[in-house]
């Protein structure tokens, strides 16, 4: 069966540029013209990623973000899609929770390619039998999930990416600029290190729904962030 996607454009153009060159991959592509009408195929279906436009009418791409990352929806890999291309546009769907941003006009290549790098972070991450223990946290990179006791935390991509590069380096300090490049890729946008303190928050608040004996990630004052276990 083949891997389900969904885009959220009310740009019919766009949505049918996404089907074509996704379907030829070997993707199956549903389109949503409105917010509203996107969440909900959202809510019926087990779709890998939304590619998700900004403006929309009935709903924003930026509620619409907040929802799927909401304690109790789906933490499905999300890129997302603007026209205007400004820098306030890009932080803001990160510090939301979006794992990646295209700026329109983009080129089929480059979204397939978005795509399938995306998808390759969150199924083959590392490729070998390994585990990271941790307390009661234990994160396993085969199976690219992590764990509190018998607890799976629920955490998006981008999270436990974070969560893996801190843990395994633990003890190591890391500043907002050096985990912005190591796990989203880029150099830091004026302000756009705003988005690691907001998943450092999300990642600490999941851990202490099971865990509140022990802390893993601490605040380095003037630095950044380490993982360590107290």
């Amino acid at each position: 069966m083949s891997e389900k996607i969904i885009v959220i454009d009310d740009d019919e153009h766009v949505c049918d540029l996404v089907r074509i060159a996704l379907e030829a991959e070997g993707f199956s592509v549903d389109a949503a013209f409105d917010g509203e009408d996107g969440i909900n195929k959202i809510m019926d279906t087990d779709y890998r990623v939304v590619l998700l436009d900004i403006m929309l009418p009935e709903k924003d791409g930026w509620e619409i973000c907040r929802e799927i990352r909401s304690s109790d929806v789906k933490n499905i890999p999300i890129i997302m899609l603007t026209a205007r291309g400004e820098e306030i546009d890009r932080v803001l769907g990160l510090e939301l929770g979006a794992d990646d941003y295209i700026t329109k006009p983009f080129s089929p290549r480059e979204m397939v390619a978005r795509v399938k790098a995306l998808l390759r972070r969150t199924d083959d991450y590392n490729k070998i039998e390994d585990k990271i223990e941790y307390g009661n946290l234990s994160i396993d990179l085969y199976k690219y999930n992590a764990s509190v006791g018998k607890n799976e935390l629920d955490l998006t991509p981008k999270e436990l990416d974070l969560l893996i590069l801190l843990a395994k380096n633990a003890g190591k300090p890391f500043t907002r600029e050096e985990l912005l490049k190591e796990v989203w890729g880029f150099d830091d946008p004026a302000g756009s290190t705003r988005t690691i303190d907001e998943h450092i928050k999300r990642i600490r608040s999941k851990i202490n729904v099971y865990d509140q004996d022990h802390t893993y990630i601490h605040t380095v004052w003037g630095i950044g962030y380490k993982f360590e276990v107290k």
